[in-house]
């Protein structure tokens, strides 16, 4: 893994954190995570503009030249794969505001996904979103659904949040189809703004809105989104067998399509304006 710190003027090589940091002390901190192929950032715009929602949201004063400078050090970088933002709440006291955030950037390289249908289980627990879904670095619950899954033989778990409305996977939001409705949880079921979940709504019509168990388990079809696996059919809920992924596979298509103009140069996704 690679990563850069911004010095108040420049990103710089970095392998550590302050002990002394908020986000290593208690979590606080906010990222994005995104591809990148051919060094190219992919979505970058995106990704920058929900980083600096979610700065305003939890009030962290950040340098916004640091966001400005992170495509030129990942372009810089010379090699692909998965990158992180991350803006922390810096030093300070549990009472002190956000008034000297640090900016972290780490970029990684992994083996692609494997995008056969994978198998999610329902775990018996509520999950409880932090912040409306922002992306923090409180990620330990997810992290732990996810192992339990694993344990179970499954690939993911499903999420519900205490009303028993479907949230997501453990990384990854969550497409229901049903014939020729396709529907996904509501921001405020606690679902995240997703880049790649906006890509999706920009092309289909999709009902956003709550969601149960009972819809799972009549769907023709269902599918996960996320910046790594851009889209993945799931094939098994538990026991039941999903029967169909034809819809995820013609998007899965047009999204590969989407990012080869990216990286060829011929759409502009990785430009950030204020």
């Amino acid at each position: 893994m690679k990563a850069w710190h911004w010095n108040g003027e420049a990103f710089e090589p970095q392998n550590s954190i302050p002990v002394e940091d908020r986000g290593f002390r208690y979590g606080m901190a906010l990222f994005e995570s995104l591809p990148v192929s051919r060094s190219t950032p992919l979505f970058l715009k995106e990704h920058l503009q929900r980083l600096l929602f979610a700065c305003g949201e939890r009030e962290f004063r950040v340098d916004e030249h640091a966001l400005f400078a992170v495509g030129d050090v990942l372009r810089a970088a010379g090699r692909d794969g998965f990158a992180r933002i991350y803006v922390t709440a810096g030093d300070g006291s549990v009472a002190a505001s956000a008034t000297h955030c640090r900016v972290y950037v780490t970029l990684e390289e992994r083996e692609a996904p494997n995008l056969e249908p994978c198998s999610v289980a329902i775990p018996h627990e509520a999950y409880r979103p932090l912040f409306g879904g922002l992306k923090t670095a409180n990620y330990w619950a997810n992290i732990d659904a996810l192992q339990r899954a694993m344990r179970e033989g499954k690939d993911d778990a499903l999420l519900f949040n205490e009303q028993a409305e479907l949230i997501s996977g453990c990384m990854a939001n969550v497409f229901v189809v049903h014939r020729s409705t396709i529907r996904t949880p509501a921001l405020a079921c606690g679902a995240r703004n997703g880049v790649i979940r906006e890509w999706v709504l920009n092309q289909l019509h999709v009902k956003q809105g709550s969601l149960f168990v009972e819809d799972l388990q009549t769907a023709d079809e269902v599918f996960l989104t996320n910046s790594w696996l851009g889209l993945h059919s799931i094939g098994w809920i538990g026991d039941r067998k999903i029967p169909s992924h034809d819809l995820c596979d013609r998007l899965t298509t047009a999204y590969r399509e989407t990012i080869a103009a990216a990286t060829m140069g011929e759409a502009r996704v990785s430009a950030f304006t204020a």
